[in-house]
């Protein structure tokens, strides 16, 4: 018992030689603390999806086979015979026309060639019945291709 006695008037004695115990912190003041809210969510991140490599160096096949250009005939003799209404709807409004008797002239220009269409009345309407295609001055453009720009723009 008298090891115990001892040991406990060393245990007491090493705990009055401790430090001090600290000084209470003065209080901050109401003004000086933080409000702590809550962080608003963040939208999710967009990724942009992996590409495997073998993806890359093999191109998709598309499930539809390509559209091939339509052939367009950029023959101007194709307009002989057509009626007035067929050649309206073909080259769209004519930029000029003259009327000579029962005889029309309907002219379409373009900067590289004029297509100057010949209609007479018949019986059924106005017939194509001579068509003039001619090359502007200093005109690039071949008098066919010409005609195909004619047949091609809008309306």
């Amino acid at each position: 018992m008298r090891h115990f006695v001892g040991a406990t008037l060393l245990l007491l004695l090493a705990g009055c030689t401790a430090s001090p115990p600290p000084e209470p912190r003065p209080a901050e003041p109401a003004a000086a603390k933080e409000t702590v809210t809550a962080k608003p969510p963040e939208a999710p991140r967009r990724t942009t999806p992996s590409v495997s490599k073998s993806a890359k160096q093999k191109p998709q096949t598309a499930a539809v086979p390509p559209q091939r250009k339509a052939r367009i005939n950029d023959d101007p003799n194709q307009l002989l015979q057509f009626d007035g209404q067929r050649v309206a709807t073909l080259l769209g409004p004519a930029n000029f026309v003259r009327r000579d008797g029962s005889a029309e002239v309907w002219q379409y220009r373009a900067a590289a060639c004029v297509l100057d269409v010949y209609l007479y009345k018949e019986s059924d309407g106005l017939k194509v019945a001579h068509v003039d295609l001619r090359k502007r001055e200093r005109a690039t453009l071949p008098p066919r291709q010409c005609f195909r720009y004619i047949l091609t723009r809008p309306k």
